[in-house]
C-alpha cells in the first residue's frame, strides 16, 4: 500500500468525497485524484515542495496531525513507506482493518456475539432426574349462585365504574342545558326588549331637513372611495406585472467542466432520486413542478433555466437538511431568470452553451 491509497482509505471512513475537500481546500479535483493514485509523487512537473504542500494540505482537511503526515512523506520519499500514517493514526489497530474484508470481519464478530447472547436469553426448563413433566394444577372454582354472590359490594363496583361516572357526566349536562332552555323560555322577550333598547334611534326629521342633509352629503367627496379606487388599480397594476410561471418547469444540468460519476437528481414528479453518469460537454432537460434537488459534484457542472445560467446555486440554493441543492418556482420567478439568453451565454464561466440538450428521463 502506498499513502495515497492510505489516505483515500481514510477519506472513505470519514465519508467524504474528493468535492468536499476541493470546497475545504480549493485544490483541483484532478490534483487530489492524482495524490490518491500516486501519480503526483512521480510527476517531474511539480516540486518537492508543492507536492509536500498539496498533501499536507489534504491531510488536514482530513484532520490529520501535521507530525504525522510529515512522517509519512518522509517515508515515501524514502521508498520505506508501509501502512506508517494509519499506524501512527491508530497505533493499536492492524492495517488489516482498513482492508477491504474489514466489513466481514465486523459481520462474523456480530454473528457470533448474537449466538451467544441468543443461547444466554434462551429459556430451558429443566426436568428433574426421573424425567417426569411437571404439571401445574390450576385451582379449582365454583360458579357463583345467588346466595353467594355478594350484592353489596357488586353495587359498589357498579357505581365505581368509568361507564357510570360518564353517564353522571351526560345527565349533568342535559339537566344544565334543559334549565337554559326553561329561562330562555319565560325570560326571552325582556332579554330581548333589554337588548334592544340600548340601540340609539334617531330622533324624526322633517321632510325639508332630510332634503338638506341628502344634499349635503351628495356635495361632500367619498375620499374612501377614491381611495379604494386608486388601491385597486395599483393591485391590478401589480397583478399584471407579476410573473406567470408555467405550471412544469424545466432546468438544464449541463456538464460543462467535467464528467459527472454520478450526479443524483430528484424531482417531486414522482420524488425518486435517480443517478445520471454524464460526459463533460453533455446536458439534459429535468423537468419539475414545485421543487427540483441536485447532489454530488457541485463544481463539474452548471444549472440553467430559460437559457440563463443559475448564479453559485451551492453558495446560494444548498440546503443542509437535504444535503442537495434545492431550486424552486419562486427562485425561478426571479426578473432575472424570465429573459431567454441563450444567444448571450456568460463568457466569464470558461465554457460555451451546450450543443445540444436531451430529456434523459421522463417523469
Amino acid at each position: 500500500m502506498s499513502l495515497g491509497s492510505d489516505l483515500e482509505t481514510i477519506r472513505k471512513e470519514k465519508n467524504l468525497t474528493l468535492e468536499d475537500i476541493f470546497e475545504i481546500t480549493k485544490i483541483p479535483v484532478h490534483t487530489l485524484n492524482s495524490i490518491e493514485k500516486d501519480t503526483l509523487f512521480k510527476s517531474s512537473s511539480e516540486s518537492k515542495t508543492y507536492l509536500r504542500s498539496f498533501v499536507r494540505s489534504y491531510a488536514k482537511a482530513l484532520k490529520i496531525s501535521d507530525a504525522h503526515i510529515l512522517t509519512a512523506l518522509e517515508s515515501t520519499e524514502n521508498d520505506t513507506y508501509d501502512h506508517d500514517l494509519i499506524k501512527l493514526i491508530n497505533p493499536e489497530t492492524l492495517s488489516e482493518a482498513y482492508s477491504l474484508k474489514k466489513d466481514k470481519v465486523e459481520v462474523d464478530n456480530e454473528k457470533s456475539i448474537d449466538s451467544e447472547e441468543l443461547k444466554a436469553d434462551t429459556y430451558q426448563e429443566e426436568i428433574d432426574s426421573s424425567n417426569k413433566k411437571i404439571i401445574k394444577e390450576e385451582p379449582k372454582t365454583t360458579r357463583p349462585t345467588v346466595d353467594t354472590i355478594n350484592w353489596a359490594d357488586m353495587s359498589k363496583k357498579v357505581y365505581a365504574s368509568p361507564a357510570n361516572s360518564k353517564i353522571g357526566l351526560v345527565l349533568i349536562i342535559i339537566l344544565i342545558i334543559g334549565t337554559l332552555g326553561t329561562a330562555g323560555y319565560f325570560y326571552g322577550g325582556d332579554l330581548i326588549s333589554m337588548f334592544s333598547s340600548e340601540e340609539v334611534s334617531e330622533p324624526p326629521t322633517s321632510v325639508q331637513d332630510s332634503d338638506t342633509s341628502n344634499q349635503d352629503v351628495l356635495a361632500i367627496p367619498d375620499d374612501s372611495t377614491a381611495v379604494s379606487d386608486n388601491s385597486q388599480a395599483n393591485n391590478s397594476l401589480n397583478t399584471s406585472e407579476n410573473t406567470v410561471l408555467p405550471e412544469t418547469l424545466t432546468v438544464v444540468l449541463y456538464a460543462a467542466y467535467d464528467k459527472l460519476e454520478p450526479v443524483r437528481v430528484t424531482s417531486d414528479f414522482n420524488n425518486r432520486t435517480n443517478p445520471f453518469w454524464m460526459d463533460q460537454g453533455e446536458a439534459y432537460y429535468f423537468d419539475f413542478t414545485d421543487s427540483l434537488r441536485i447532489r454530488g459534484q457541485y463544481s463539474r457542472f452548471l444549472l440553467m433555466y430559460n437559457g440563463n445560467v443559475i448564479n453559485n446555486p451551492r453558495q446560494n440554493y444548498f440546503d443542509p437538511s437535504l444535503n442537495s441543492i434545492v431550486l424552486t418556482r419562486e427562485i425561478l420567478s426571479a426578473p432575472e431568470y424570465q429573459q431567454n439568453s441563450t444567444d448571450n451565454f456568460p463568457p466569464n464561466l470558461g465554457v460555451a452553451a451546450p450543443d445540444s440538450i436531451v430529456y434523459r428521463i421522463q417523469f
